[in-house]
């Protein structure tokens, strides 16, 4: 089970919350994937948010860097959800240790 550790309402009834549990399970406008460059979805969260999305998520993302790019640190890259229940997942770039 989910569980809200943070929530904050602003005007005209938009939430933020932060939530701690199964992110493919958020019933949200998206979710924020931890991206590679390359957005290849291989293994750790991205590997399960592609998986549990199905196929369309990494053909998405493979058409989103063919088009624009690898995906820099400055710009997330976004595909559709595929079969989890968010509208988006958005792909965001971190730094590498």
């Amino acid at each position: 089970m989910n569980e809200i550790l943070l929530e904050k309402i602003f005007p005209k009834n938009k939430i933020f919350q932060i939530v701690q549990g199964d992110i493919t399970t958020e019933k949200v406008d998206a979710i924020v994937n931890a991206a590679n460059s390359q957005l290849a979805h291989g293994g750790g969260v991205a590997w399960t948010i592609s998986t549990r999305g199905g196929e369309i998520i990494q053909r998405e993302s493979k058409e989103w860097v063919k088009k624009n790019g690898e995906v820099s640190h400055a710009e997330p890259a976004y595909t559709s959800a595929g079969n989890l229940p968010c509208k988006y997942v958005i792909h965001a770039v971190g730094p590498v240790w």
